[in-house]
């Protein structure tokens, strides 16, 4: 059963045989073809042998130099600025804009009105040499001088009258397209076919079509109309849910196959179809293909069946120009002719009519097919935005991919080692300041200049930034601030035997934290801190105030004692480690 399928709302018809679909016709761009436009002349080129001509503000369309009509150079024909009247011959595809022709044609049920010959053809379906005499005599009854009409295949057992409405109804939309060019002062469009069911049961409705199905029951009333007037007969039409037609129809199931790479045979063979600027490449493969008994029946047998459904997509897809088919390589030469005859029957129903060349050695065939319209991957496909159009997303794998695994599989080290040698560095930062802060108060203490300062800053509690790690010993300290003076000797015998240890190490040996945070300790209670600031601000001590008589005799030997014997080789090493 052949079923012609319209859907007006997303502007696609199909012809469907027994669930798979013959043909698509889609009308989805701003410049269809068929449509009519007065154009200014804006460049002659020459270097190209062609014109490009103003459609609209911002667009421009093709004019060939053969479609131009007289003799000499473009510039002896045309003139920059000239108004022109044409119509969209090739719609556009991708970057280039649509192809115009001066040559204009109208088409109708039974004929064809056109401007580029002022003779009679006769569609070569019509074979009985009888009726194509009867109908030439009545076209030349019509027709006008300067214009010349064509015979469509429908036109047959036709009567007079038909015929004569069908022209009429011609020449009155040549007269208004007419009327419309002489109005226009600049470029813009003067005739676009805005009924689609009409245009499409026009131009694909024939006697073998057994049923017609449309998207709404106003349609589903003007389709028999239509067909009452042109056939005389009752044909079946239906109508489905505008959002379930092309679902139940298998429509779009066939619109997505044929935006896929990969196109399944039926005896479990595949072919890959891949368009690329300059050509589409199509690749042949058996797969799984298990039926026959040999490798030469299943070479042939999977070639034959990649042709009848290359054929079928190449008209589904609406591929134009340079098409390369792989076939599987076959040996014999019987082979080499059946594959080939399957190929050209196949395609012989096209009517684009695609040009087939030899079989080469290889098993390439070359075709090339007339472009018509856009593609069916223009029309619904674009670009995808991440891989910009390649397939493919770029990936260094031992750059950005080896690091993230690595840390996938080693989170534990990762995390608590990056912690760690953070904290490491903290300590490491907080040392050496409090180092140098001690080392700066200890030598300024000895100096009779810089006591006051000295006694000032070790008065401030605020001034020292201790870590984490050294908050315990911190709050030690704090408890055994009061008896800081009475403890001196002692703490001043611990203090030598830690110097005394770390002096007899070498300057590359490993940092103990242990006895960092004993010598921190034991600095501590040389010089104790202000837990309380509040109570003793820094700013604002007078220089003869009794502070500075607050050190003792012992605590001031002790400090020049130390400073005396460079003990500070404790935080010089943390320097050196850093």
């Amino acid at each position: 059963m052949k079923s012609l399928v319209v859907s007006e709302h997303h502007s696609i018809a199909s012809l469907v045989q027994e669930g798979k679909a013959q043909d698509f016709f889609i009308s989805r761009n701003e410049f269809g073809v068929g449509d009519i436009y007065t154009v200014q002349v804006e460049n002659i080129m020459p270097s190209i042998n062609a014109v490009f001509v103003k459609l609209e503000e911002g667009r421009m369309g093709f004019l060939h130099a053969n479609d131009i009509p007289g003799e000499g150079s473009l510039y002896d024909r045309l003139a920059p600025g000239q108004k022109l009247m044409v119509q969209i011959e090739k719609e556009p595809t991708g970057k280039k804009g649509p192809r115009v022709n001066l040559k204009i044609s109208l088409p109708g049920r039974y004929f064809v009105l056109t401007t580029e010959t002022a003779g009679i053809s006769i569609s070569k379906k019509i074979s009985d040499y009888e009726e194509k005499d009867r109908l030439k005599a009545i076209a030349n009854l019509m027709k006008p001088e300067e214009f010349g009409l064509v015979i469509r295949t429908e036109a047959s057992a036709r009567t007079k009258e038909e015929l004569e409405e069908d022209f009429v109804n011609l020449w009155n939309i040549w007269k208004n397209i007419m009327d419309k060019h002489d109005q226009r002062s600049g470029p813009g469009v003067v005739y676009k076919e805005k009924d689609f069911l009409y245009s499409i049961l026009r131009d694909n409705f024939n006697s073998s079509i057994d049923e017609i199905v449309v998207s709404s029951l106003q349609a589903k009333y003007r389709t028999e109309e239509f067909l009452k007037t042109w056939t005389g007969r009752e044909v079946p039409v239906r109508f489905l849910d505008t959002e379930q037609i092309l679902q139940k129809t298998d429509v779009e199931k066939e619109l997505r196959s044929c935006l896929s790479k990969r196109v399944d045979l039926p005896s479990g063979g595949y072919i890959i179809i891949q368009t690329m600027e300059a050509l589409t490449a199509i690749d042949i493969n058996s797969g799984k293909f298990t039926a026959s008994n040999t490798l030469r029946e299943t070479v042939r047998r999977t070639n034959m069946e990649a042709a009848i459904e290359i054929a079928r997509h190449i008209r589904l897809r609406n591929i134009g120009g340079m098409i390369i088919i792989d076939f599987i390589d076959m040996a014999e030469r019987e082979d080499r002719i059946r594959v080939m005859e399957t190929l050209e029957s196949a395609l012989r129903p096209d009517k684009a009519k695609p040009q087939v060349g030899p079989l080469s050695e290889l098993c390439l065939v070359e075709i090339t097919r007339k472009r018509s319209g856009q593609a069916l991957s223009e029309v619904f496909g674009e670009e995808c935005p991440v891989c910009n159009g390649t397939g493919i997303i770029f990936k260094l794998a031992n750059s950005s991919g080896s690091s993230s695994k690595s840390s996938s599989q080693n989170p534990k080290f990762n995390k608590q080692g990056n912690k760690s040698n953070n904290s490491f560095n903290k300590q490491n930062n907080s040392n050496r300041q409090s180092s140098g802060n001690k080392n700066s108060n200890l030598r300024s203490s000895n100096n009779p200049k810089n006591k006051k300062d000295y006694n000032n800053r070790k008065s401030d509690g605020k001034s020292r930034n201790f870590n984490s790690e050294s908050h315990e010993s911190k709050t030690n300290n704090d408890k055994n601030q009061q008896n800081s003076v009475s403890k001196g000797d002692s703490n001043k015998e611990e203090f030598e035997k830690l110097i005394d240890k770390s002096n007899s190490k070498k300057a590359d040996a490993p940092v103990n934290k242990k006895s960092e945070s004993e010598m921190e300790e034991v600095f501590n209670k040389i010089e104790p801190k202000n837990t309380n600031p509040a109570k003793t601000p820094v700013t604002n001590i007078d220089v003869d105030s009794k502070s500075d008589k607050n050190l003792d005799y012992e605590g001031e030997e002790l400090i020049k004692d130390l400073t005396s014997k460079k003990t500070f080789t404790h935080f010089q090493l943390n320097d050196e480690i850093s």
